[in-house]
């Protein structure tokens, strides 16, 4: 690999990463699938929500980013130091990541959580483009705040419906 192609192609994957965060933020979903190949190794399982790793359809991930992102009044994915190994049409990238989620609640109630960890992403290059084929959302740092807001965000999602 030539170090422009090299270099081309970590910068794409820097793009992937800042879609990433844009797209939940924006809530953009449209944005958000075009960044996954059609199915993702999804770990959440150092999250709150401690799923085990599921392999999903791409479709199937957003409505879930949708279900769950929908019902706070704002979110902030900030996402830096990206470490990038790239291995032909492979590649692997680590992420420090804070999430910010806030939720309208009732005074005296938490109404935000800030998780601070890391993405972990593998990517695969298909037609020139680099998209998700994995992602592990590893939480590393306690909570700041509760992570019950997202209990509060389900509910005023169910309240609209």
């Amino acid at each position: 690999m030539s170090t422009l192609e090299e270099l081309t192609d970590r910068t794409a994957i820097a793009d992937v990463v800042a879609g990433l965060a844009h797209a939940q933020d924006d809530r953009d979903w449209t944005a958000l699938r075009r960044l996954f190949a059609g199915e993702v190794l999804l770990d959440l399982s150092t999250h709150h929500v401690g799923r085990p790793p599921a392999t999903v359809a791409a479709a199937d991930l957003v409505e879930l980013a949708r279900g769950t992102l929908e019902g706070f009044g704002s979110t902030h994915h900030a996402a830096s130091n990206p470490q990038v190994r790239l291995a032909g049409d492979e590649a692997e990238c680590r992420v420090h990541v804070i999430a910010h989620h806030h939720v309208p609640a009732a005074p005296g109630v938490v109404d935000f959580c800030t998780m601070r960890g890391s993405w972990e992403l593998a990517l695969r290059k298909a037609d020139g483009e680099w998209l998700i084929t994995r992602w592990a959302v590893r939480r590393t740092c306690p909570w700041e705040g509760s992570p019950d807001v997202y209990a509060l965000a389900a509910a005023r999602i169910a309240s609209k419906s």
